[in-house]
């Protein structure tokens, strides 16, 4: 299955948001809040060899994806950052 595939088969990619999400919902909240959001790009940016992101630059991207204003990422926003991710990497090929 391409990533193409996944993008246009919501069943899959939720699937595939969900184990990402669970991963990083390191509490289990069922919410990603602003530490778990910076560990994750912490450890992006360290596997790129880029200098981590400054706080202003997390509250940034959960500002972006919060669509409810609530302060915390919730599944259904997460799966919009899961789906732009993956349209980047498809249209990269």
């Amino acid at each position: 299955m391409s990533i193409k595939d996944i993008i246009k088969d919501q069943e899959t990619l939720r699937k595939v948001a969900k184990v990402a999400f669970e991963s990083v919902d390191i509490d289990k909240s069922g919410q990603i809040d602003s530490q778990e959001l910076s560990k994750v790009m912490e450890g992006i940016s360290n596997d790129l060899g880029v200098a981590p992101p400054s706080k202003e630059e997390v509250m940034e991207v959960l500002k972006h994806l919060d669509t409810d204003h609530s302060g915390k990422i919730d599944f259904d926003e997460f799966i919009v950052l899961i789906k732009d991710v993956l349209t980047a990497m498809a249209e990269s090929q």
